[in-house]
């Protein structure tokens, strides 16, 4: 009976992770299609390429609350019914929200890379929040020098998965050890293959780079300055337009 909640554990997070933020906000602020937009994948550094800092903070934060959100529900909810579950319902329903994210049924199986996913994975877990918060903070004082976002964002995610391959080897059973450290791996190497393609433009020196901080600047300083620019040089044109019909009204009379 508990094989079974657990299988519909999973499939509850495979279900929302199919939803798509990021081509949510982007048909609902942009009116555009975030896979038409640079690399055409719809995540988290593809919408900082193409959008800005703020929008992939945006993005960031509620494909990180798909995964982690109804996970923590499963915890609390396997720990009151089927004590001592809790962190196996917890991880099964966010690895489900990653392979949603990742293979969306409803969207013919293309989705993002899954690291905002994984890192709500760790984020909303009662003990690894405070890691997640800390690999976080470090990470992203590291993207200011080095510009490769993937190699950054694997990395955390790949210390965090080492942080927690340790605390449940010292902390839980053998029994639940084994499926634990199964799903916190095999997300691992599936992280690393939705990577691929970085990883062989990086080996080929053509992955591309992202400066964080010109993506931290405002954008709207610069069109709010042109159109500035644009509007004293209409301004201009038409004083000399009236000026012209006057001398030619004066040539006339």
């Amino acid at each position: 009976m508990i094989a079974l909640y657990l299988v519909l554990a999973f499939f509850v997070g495979y279900l929302f992770g199919n939803i798509s933020f990021s081509r949510i906000f982007a048909r609902i602020f942009w009116k555009e299609d975030i896979t038409k937009e640079g690399s055409g994948n719809p995540g988290t550094i593809n919408v900082l390429r193409t959008k800005g800092f703020g929008e992939a903070i945006l993005t960031l934060v509620f494909d990180a609350i798909k995964a982690g959100g109804p996970a923590l529900g499963g915890y609390f909810l396997f720990e009151h019914f089927f004590e001592g579950y809790g962190n196996l319902a917890y991880f099964l329903i966010a690895f489900g929200a990653i392979l949603g994210h990742c293979f969306p049924v409803f969207l013919k199986f293309k989705g993002g890379k899954g690291v905002a996913c994984t890192f709500g994975m760790f984020l909303f877990h009662p003990v690894f929040w405070w890691g997640a918060l800390i690999v976080f903070a470090c990470g992203f004082v590291v993207f200011l020098f080095v510009r490769y976002a993937f190699v950054v964002t694997v990395s955390a995610m790949l210390a965090l998965t080492i942080y927690a391959t340790v605390y449940f080897s010292l902390n839980v059973s053998t029994t639940m050890l084994i499926p634990l450290l199964v799903i916190l791996w095999v997300n691992m190497a599936l992280l690393v293959f939705m990577h691929r393609g970085n990883i062989k433009r990086l080996c080929e020196g053509t992955e591309n780079k992202v400066n964080l901080l010109e993506k931290l600047k405002s954008k709207k300083k610069p069109k709010l300055e042109m159109s500035v620019e644009t509007s004293k040089e209409e301004v201009k044109k038409n004083e000399e337009t009236n000026s012209a019909e006057e001398e030619n009204g004066k040539d006339e009379n």
